[in-house]
Order: structure tokens, then sequence, then C-alpha cells
């Protein structure tokens, strides 16, 4: 399973920094790529962002082909279906849980006084 969001494996060795945010070209871990660096060097957020909804939206609507396709008999292994699901679940949740950091930071920086 790939980290959705990209935050599971972002925890480096001792002695190890790595740059965070920093996409390849997957959009998980290295530099370069969409959702890499941009031309200033510095990591765009919102193309990390967007490529890790796009991420969730996909798995969830592989979950869901996953179900019909074993309520149409077309698949016979339970399994699948149900880490399918979880593995969708497990990304919406680490999603939502993003979603809901950033929008308390927002609310914080919004009660700043200047």
């Amino acid at each position: 399973m790939t980290d959705p969001v990209g935050f599971i494996n972002r925890a480096s060795a001792p002695g190890v920094t790595k740059a965070p945010f920093s996409l390849d070209a997957t959009g998980h871990g290295g530099h370069g790529g969409p959702g890499g660096p941009n031309a200033a060097g510095k990591p765009d957020f919102a193309n990390s962002l967007l490529n890790q909804i796009n991420e969730v939206n996909k798995l969830q609507n592989e979950a869901n082909q996953g179900a019909e396709d074993f309520a149409t008999g077309k698949r016979t292994d339970i399994e699948s279906v149900v880490v399918g699901a979880e593995k969708a679940d497990a990304a919406f949740r680490m999603l939502l849980a993003l979603r809901n950091k950033v929008q308390a930071a927002y609310d914080e920086i919004k009660q700043v006084r200047i």
C-alpha cells in the first residue's frame, strides 16, 4: 500500500535528514516531478495535496468497483474486497486528518492580532 498522504514513511533513520514534502514523479519521496519542488526549489504544496486527493479518490473507486464485482459474482475472493475497502478507508481518514490540521492552523492564524 502506498502512503496516500505521504506522511507515514517521512520518519527517517537517526542521522539522516529528509526534506519535508519532497516528492518524486510518483508523488512519493524524492525530488522533482509533479508535487515536487517548484522553480524556486521549494515544494509545491497545492500540487502535492491534489495528487494525494486523486490517489485517495482512485483507492475509493477501486474499493467500490471491487464491492460491485463481488456482489455481481465477478469476484469470489472477499479478502481482496475487504482489504481494498480498508485501504480506501485508511487513506480517506489520513486525508481528513490532514484537512483538520490545516483548518486548525488556519483558524489559529486568523486569531493572530497584528
